[in-house]
């Protein structure tokens, strides 16, 4: 048996990270910039969630997307911090609902109206084919999608992508006022 001996930490106040070993840059394989699900638990949140709870929730931890599913795990679809944001609350309760009443499903946007890369494209993409796509389809996440298991692979953050980077990445997101207009004409 070796026997191990304990050093002084006292000059020590750096902490390893995962970035400081790898270096990612725009013709860095894409597969590089995604939040795997085989590596990492995906950040999931019931369906019956008071929306309000919700907005709490992703702010305690930093996140700004968080996949919706039924209290058995069943994906229904994914809300992210502009579907729980002030604008598009107050947007529903002007439909009638109570904010104190208001649920995730509520505000959620359901699975039929994502839209996701391909797993098996996202293998032979580059880091730059991935930002023009974001800023193409205008949205600043993307689920992953392992069509050969159909099922969700993982997720793309912008925001991960750009602290990957350390460089700023702007996506101009489709315009919220018109999905208020047409929550208000529903």
């Amino acid at each position: 048996m070796k026997t191990l001996s304990l050093l002084d930490l006292d000059k020590i106040d750096q902490i390893a990270t995962p970035e400081q070993f790898q270096e990612i840059h725009m013709h860095s394989p894409a597969i590089n910039i995604f939040t795997d699900f085989n590596q990492h638990k995906p950040l999931m949140i019931e369906a019956s969630t008071l929306a309000v709870d919700a907005i709490k929730l992703m702010m305690k931890e930093h996140v700004h997307m968080k996949i919706v599913v039924t209290a058995e795990d069943d994906f229904l679809g994914v809300i992210t911090s502009n579907e729980v944001s002030e604008q598009n609350i107050m947007a529903k309760i002007a439909q009638g609902y109570s904010r104190e009443e208001l649920l995730v499903s509520d505000v959620m946007i359901t699975r039929a109206s994502l839209n996701a890369f391909n797993f098996e494209e996202l293998e032979r993409a580059k880091v730059s084919d991935v930002i023009e796509a974001l800023k193409h389809y205008k949205v600043r996440h993307c689920l992953v999608l392992d069509q050969s298991h159909h099922h969700i692979r993982g997720v793309i953050s912008s925001s991960d992508i750009a602290r990957k980077l350390k460089l700023p990445i702007t996506i101009d997101v489709a315009t919220s006022f018109s999905k208020i207009f047409n929550s208000l004409n529903d």
